[in-house]
């Protein structure tokens, strides 16, 4: 099992995959690197393929009680020491994505270009009361109203917050394999609400304007459940310096695994445009 003890303070699980033009798949909030198989692991035939736990998920542990999403950028970049890749093309989803923007703010030498995967940069961007630091009151309801992991499969199988109505109905074998692949490397409870506190007290809005990368925005024009994706998305293209928009019709949060295929080849273009 490959483990590496990173100077950042985490005792981090890895994987690597293939060979070719570096790319790291960073994940959504409390995912493990389990998560982009076998969706995503067809990547491998082009690419050297990174894949992680990040802190406080699957195998990976801190040494620090409190986590930050500055934190978790340094992780991906000592890891990137550890082997010996100075420079890679980042995928983030979701939280992966503010991981991954600032990874580019704060080395832009480290990556060659990044893909904000229904992201954001920030609180500044949300609409309502989502705008406000800290974790989000409707979340704190949702938990303590109806449990942790009842929440969690809720939320990624049950409504239409990752994966479409239409596409759920018709593929309940694929929900309910997808929770299965998910549940067992997934953060529990007290990580996971150190994980949310860290990607609701982040903001870099107002450093959007120094991103030096290439960088795309990939979005599905139907996440704007819970916290308006489609919203951050336009924010980010508003203020990255070249930014490119790709707008995903009909797709909602887990446009990922939903549409994988179509995921894979706008990844695999967009690092040969990028290289």
């Amino acid at each position: 099992m490959p483990m590496v003890s990173l100077p950042t303070g985490a005792e981090l699980y890895y994987e690597t995959h293939g060979d070719g033009e570096a790319v790291v798949l960073i994940p959504s909030t409390g995912f493990s690197g389990e998560v982009w198989k076998p969706s995503q692991t067809p990547l491998a035939d082009r690419h050297r393929l990174v894949l992680h736990d990040p802190r406080g998920c699957g195998r990976t542990t801190a040494s620090q009680s409190v986590y930050s999403i500055n934190l978790m950028s340094n992780d991906v970049v000592a890891l990137l020491d550890h082997l010996g890749i100075k420079s890679a093309h980042l995928f983030g989803h979701s939280m992966g994505g503010r991981i991954a923007l600032e990874t580019a703010l704060n080395f832009p030498g480290r990556v060659k270009s990044l893909i904000m995967a229904a992201s954001g940069s920030g609180q500044v961007p949300r609409p309502g009361a989502d705008c406000v630091p800290g974790v989000p009151h409707w979340l704190l309801t949702r938990l303590v109203g109806n449990g942790f992991e009842h929440s969690l499969k809720e939320e990624y199988i049950d409504t239409a917050s990752f994966f479409t109505d239409d596409y759920r109905k018709a593929n309940p074998e694929k929900m309910e394999a997808f929770w299965k692949m998910v549940e067992p490397t997934h953060a529990k409870m007290d990580a996971y609400l150190n994980l949310v506190t860290a990607r609701h007290s982040w903001e870099a809005t107002h450093r959007l304007g120094d991103v030096r990368c290439p960088t795309l925005v990939l979005i599905g024009n139907g996440d704007h459940g819970r916290s308006n994706h489609v919203v951050q998305a336009q924010a980010m293209i508003e203020r990255i310096k070249g930014a490119k928009l790709r707008i995903l019709e009909g797709q909602s949060h887990g446009f990922i695994w939903q549409v994988p295929e179509l995921t894979n080849s706008i990844i695999t273009e967009w690092v040969a445009e990028n290289s």
